[in-house]
């Protein structure tokens, strides 16, 4: 409920960045060579695959979403730390927004590092968008930890 204001700018961004990709893959679907790097050892290809791999990472980021959305409906079935009648709500509460923050940003890294492939394939820089994939998905593991630090100080 206080939520929904965070649900929907991350939603918002979520979709911005997913339509920004798919319009740029199939913009630049003609340039893609048929063979692309899929595995990297060292900045060199050592495995490649087609150039149709580029449309799995977004299936998937779109499969782990709605999967994450399951857990956000339901904060109260998740384990919580320090749970008592008096700290019930604040808990559901930001464990629903560490939630979304973790449905969202995991989706965001998984479409910039799509990005980054697509980009490598058609010979552009590709550094960019996979750092920030790597930095999202570290905020990925640290909020969930965060919250359990927080938890575990509660003293009512």
């Amino acid at each position: 409920m206080r939520n929904k204001r965070f649900k929907i700018t991350l939603m918002i961004i979520s979709t911005i960045i997913l339509c920004y990709h798919i319009f740029k893959l199939f913009y630049l679907w003609s340039e893609i060579p048929y063979q692309i790097a899929i595995h990297f050892s060292s900045e060199t290809p050592d495995n490649w695959g087609p150039k149709y791999i580029l449309f799995i990472i977004p299936i998937v980021s779109i499969l782990s979403w709605l999967l994450i959305g399951l857990l956000v409906k339901n904060p109260e079935r998740l384990n919580y730390v320090n749970l008592t009648e008096a700290n019930k709500e604040i808990q559901f509460l930001r464990a629903e927004r560490v939630m979304l923050l973790i449905q969202n940003l995991s989706f965001i890294s998984f479409i910039l590092a799509n990005e980054a492939l697509l980009k490598n394939a058609v010979g552009m820089e590709s550094s960019l968008p996979f750092s920030i994939a790597i930095v999202l998905l570290v905020i990925c593991f640290i909020a969930p930890v965060y919250l359990l630090i927080w938890a575990s100080t509660l003293k009512y």
